[in-house]
């Protein structure tokens, strides 16, 4: 079994294991699935499953359908939804909290950065290349892109599309990332978070994987860099 399919596995074992949590979260998604038949787990989740920790995964869960927002709005009446900042709906049903949106309004999309005629073409919409990955609830099929692939083989973080609306947040948050994951940063995203970093504001443990990588930027980044803390005088606080 590939790390890849394993991804799958553990996936699916986490989906179909009993408890009352899960059970929650089961029901949950199997509405989904009859409603929004073309709807999937896109992104964050299937990078956790990834490079994280399965059994401690409690983040938030972010869908995609191919529906329209009033389609999406309509489903999810009975979980009250809320417009999000991004313009797709937040909702919960017991300890779980999920964001779903139309394929039709992913950002890269609505910016014209990239054409969406089908699911897999939101690969190429993320910004990180762990998160280029689609989990299927129809179809209970994982689907992902070369860049994921390589990623998750290679325990690797990096760049998959650049343009981003926030990039000094996204710079803060491919740090915390690649340190608490303990991934490689590539040389594109070590080049990007030097070229948004903001040490002025945040200190720490940011600051010290940010002078680091200035260090390993001297040689060109002939590698792929990951943080030791012995390489720096600050003890790094999670």
């Amino acid at each position: 079994m590939t790390k890849v399919q394993k991804v799958k596995a553990k996936l699916t074992s986490y989906l179909e294991h009993e408890s009352p949590d899960r059970d929650v979260l089961r029901s949950t998604l199997e509405t989904l699935t009859e409603r929004l038949p073309s709807t999937a787990i896109f992104g964050g989740m299937l990078r956790e499953f990834a490079v994280g920790s399965a059994r401690n995964f409690t983040s938030d869960i972010d869908l995609v359908s191919e529906v329209n927002g009033r389609e999406i709005e309509r489903a999810l009446r009975e979980f009250s939804p809320k417009r999000n900042k991004f313009g797709g709906f937040r909702f919960a049903s017991g300890k779980w909290r999920f964001d779903i949106w139309a394929f039709e309004d992913t950002w890269a999309f609505t910016q014209g950065l990239v054409k969406g005629r089908d699911l897999t073409d939101l690969f190429k919409t993320t910004f990180f290349n762990l998160d280029a990955a689609l989990f299927h609830l129809g179809r209970r099929e994982l689907l992902f892109s070369s860049q994921y692939e390589r990623g998750v083989l290679e325990h690797l973080l990096e760049i998959n599309l650049s343009a981003n609306p926030a990039p000094t947040n996204m710079a803060k948050r491919a740090v915390r990332l690649a340190v608490e994951r303990e991934l490689a940063i590539g040389p594109c995203l070590a080049e990007f978070i030097l070229l948004y970093e903001s040490i002025g504001s945040v200190g720490g443990l940011y600051a010290a994987v940010v002078n680091d990588l200035k260090r390993h930027s001297d040689y060109g980044f002939p590698s792929p860099y990951t943080y030791r803390p012995q390489r720096s005088m600050e003890i790094p606080q999670i």
